[in-house]
């Protein structure tokens, strides 16, 4: 299930903060860990996303192998370890700070598997952009503009081919 929705204009030089739970949504087998934030700037890039690009990954990164992260963080993404009980309130406040600081309009991009929407967040004029495992809720995907299955976020070499217009 995906949905490509070229930015709209007042979106395309707005920052995006993507906010990845790495623990329930792993890099997939035969995904590369080094290639990854490439992979998520390449697809925002194809859907006109030219803004600043921050890329902040979440969760017990005791589960982590040392080569990942030192990949993860070598390529700009910026882990933070969390307890896997407190990842959905970790990630609910720091989220929270960050619209603060980074009024709309400006891009929210989830890499989660969780059920919960992102309508308050479009409420105060942020796009919600979604990557997520198969068979999401239809909360998640309904709360976004933009989604993508996260596994072919990271296999599509082109995703403007199947881009729809809006």
């Amino acid at each position: 299930m995906a949905n490509y929705m070229v930015a709209e204009a007042k979106y395309e030089k707005a920052v995006t903060s993507v906010w990845w739970d790495i623990e329930n949504c792993p890099i997939p087998k035969g995904c590369k860990a080094e290639g990854v934030a490439q992979k998520i700037r390449s697809a925002l890039s194809k859907l006109n996303y030219g803004g600043e690009i921050s890329i902040f990954a979440f969760g017990n990164m005791n589960h982590i192998p040392p080569s990942v992260k030192q990949a993860l963080s070598s390529t700009g993404v910026v882990l933070k370890h969390i307890h896997s009980r407190k990842i959905s309130l970790h990630l609910f406040t720091k989220v929270l700070f960050w619209t603060y600081d980074n009024p709309a309009p400006a891009n929210l991009m989830f890499i989660s598997r969780e059920t919960n929407s992102h309508n308050k967040e479009r409420e105060r004029g942020f796009n919600i952009l979604i990557a997520h495992p198969p068979y999401p809720s239809d909360s998640l995907v309904d709360s976004a503009n933009t989604t993508w299955l996260w596994k072919s976020l990271l296999e599509e070499p082109d995703v403007t081919s199947q881009t729809l217009t809006p």
